[in-house]
């Protein structure tokens, strides 16, 4: 400061100093505060002090390990003036805090409350984690966080697969399982399955057990449901512990879509029952260009194939998740599920609601008319059945009225759903492959008028067949009619349900002869 008021130039090695590089003592041509014998012998002390076996200083236990006694003694030691805060500076840049802080006695891990080590696919852990700094488009328009979901396995703590929704309902949950089941081969063994005890979650224990009675062997392939226990987030302390990267990850997701931020609001955070604040950011995106972004994929790729240090029995480990469980499912004959194998399983897993079945096969829910298209043969003619159905929106599933009732039939809406159905991927029945094919051909379809005649015996083959034996006579009758498309759909239906009665009065079939897979027109 003087050299700068006299001449308003500050030297060189005070701006060095400035940044560490040098001491500013030494710069300024003064001698240091701690000599290096006194730094030399404060290490020494500190070290020995905080070791039972070093000879160089008597044992000091850990909560008399101040500063002020290490000033004491070597004010003692030298003979000298040493100053307090010069040594307190000393001892951080020294990074002696390790040898203040060490325990008098090495304490023993408790192997009661360590991560115990689990085989590969032993444990498959199932949980979702709802993102906290951004909000999106929901399907009704509305915003909202969104939420990833995904399989975990426990031993190599590889993530199986992960994909993002809206909330942990039924529909999601065997959408994910689904996914999980044909992307994954599976080990011949016992595997538990772990997921959250959450009501979504639970209806997969039906699936589950369907899964077992087809592929099950003993001593082979068994998948056996596992479920965490109410309120007890350590039974799958493991995810839990990984979803913290998840909440860092977010913060790519909004530089990826910065050009779709919309605004930013403050929000909140609770973390052990403190509040905290936090700012949200909305993008104009909806989930399926979340998904197609590619950025969840990415993000389970990284996990799986970066190095992580993780605790096991007490101990500190490092490995790479998908080199471990590949090593471990390497020991092991396993099996792959293919779509169709698992199409019919998942139809378990969703909600179930109680119903009644009128004696003419119609289902009345939600104010809305459904007639049974598939399985008529199981309900009575003369009486209403007691059922549980799952609701798709378009569609119904039935199901015995009982608490592991297996899968009786489905039943169609009277007019087709005017919104997206809650399930796209669900494999359609005979009756709505012939609906799609006729509504190619232009026709309006009426719904119970198919379904009777489809439970008469009219397949898709016969419909296709009798379609192009008269498409000539339907092709000139749209045109002799010259109406809204709308009324010669209506009658072309009419002409070929016509066709359809003439075919079945000459060759009848018996009810539900449609069940038989052999049974054509």
């Amino acid at each position: 400061m003087d050299q700068y008021r006299k001449t308003g130039v500050i030297p060189k090695p005070l701006l060095l100093a400035g940044q560490g590089i040098m001491e500013g003592r030494k710069c300024s041509g003064r001698r240091r505060v701690l000599t290096e014998k006194i730094q030399n012998r404060f290490i020494e002390m500190v070290k020995a002090s905080s070791d039972p076996s070093d000879d160089r200083f008597v044992f000091i236990t850990r909560h008399g390990r101040t500063i002020k006694n290490y000033h004491a003694w070597l004010e003692q030691e030298f003979e000298r003036s040493i100053s307090l805060s010069a040594l307190r500076r000393f001892a951080r840049q020294a990074n002696l805090k390790v040898y203040l802080e060490k325990p008098d006695f090495e304490e023993k891990n408790d192997p009661s409350v360590c991560f115990k080590d689990e085989p590969v696919f032993d444990l498959i852990q199932m949980d979702g984690c709802r993102f906290r700094y951004f909000k999106i488009r929901s399907d009704d328009g509305v915003w909202a966080k969104p939420q990833v979901i995904e399989f975990f396995d426990t031993g190599s703590r590889n993530m199986l697969v992960l994909d993002a929704y809206f909330s942990e309902s039924s529909l999601n949950s065997v959408d994910l399982f689904e996914k999980f089941l044909v992307s994954t081969p599976f080990p011949q063994k016992k595997i538990r399955l772990r997921p959250d005890n959450a009501k979504g979650f639970v209806n997969l224990k039906r699936p589950i057990n369907e899964l077992n009675i087809k592929f099950s062997l003993p001593g082979g392939f068994y998948l056996q449901p596992n479920f965490s226990r109410i309120h007890a987030p350590k039974d799958k302390a493991h995810l839990e512990s990984s979803h913290r990267s998840i909440h860092h990850f977010e913060m790519r997701i909004i530089k990826h879509f910065e050009d779709r931020i919309v605004k930013t609001e403050p929000g909140y955070i609770y973390k052990k029952g403190k509040k905290g604040k936090i700012t949200i950011t909305y993008l104009d995106i909806d989930l399926a260009t979340l998904r197609q972004s590619g950025l969840l994929e990415a993000y389970r790729r990284q996990h799986n194939e970066q190095k992580h240090y993780y605790s096991v029995n007490g101990k500190t480990s490092a490995w790479v998740p998908k080199e471990k469980f590949d090593d471990g499912l390497a020991q092991y004959e396993w099996i792959t599920f293919s779509a169709d194998d698992v199409r019919h399983f998942v139809k378990y897993g969703y909600d179930k609601i109680n119903a009644t079945v009128g004696a003419k096969g119609i289902i009345t829910f939600k104010k809305q008319t459904y007639y049974v298209a598939v399985g008529a043969q199981h309900f009575s003619r003369h009486k209403s059945t007691k059922v549980y159905i799952s609701d798709l929106g378009d569609k119904l599933f039935i199901f015995e009225h009982k608490e592991n009732g297996i899968l009786l039939g489905e039943a169609l809406r009277r007019e087709p759903y005017e919104k997206p159905v809650k399930k796209a991927g669900t494999e359609p029945n005979a009756v709505e492959l012939i609906s799609a094919f006729l509504q190619e051909k232009k026709m309006a379809v009426d719904r119970p008028r198919l379904i009777d005649i489809h439970l008469r015996g009219l397949t898709l083959d016969a419909a296709q067949t009798i379609y192009r034996q008269h498409r000539k006579r339907y092709i000139a009758y749209a045109i002799k009619l010259r109406q809204p498309e709308t009324i010669t759909g209506k009658a072309l239906f009419n002409a070929f349900i016509l066709d359809c009665e003439r075919q079945l009065s000459n060759n009848p079939l018996a009810p539900y002869a449609s069940c038989s897979e052999n049974k054509v027109l």
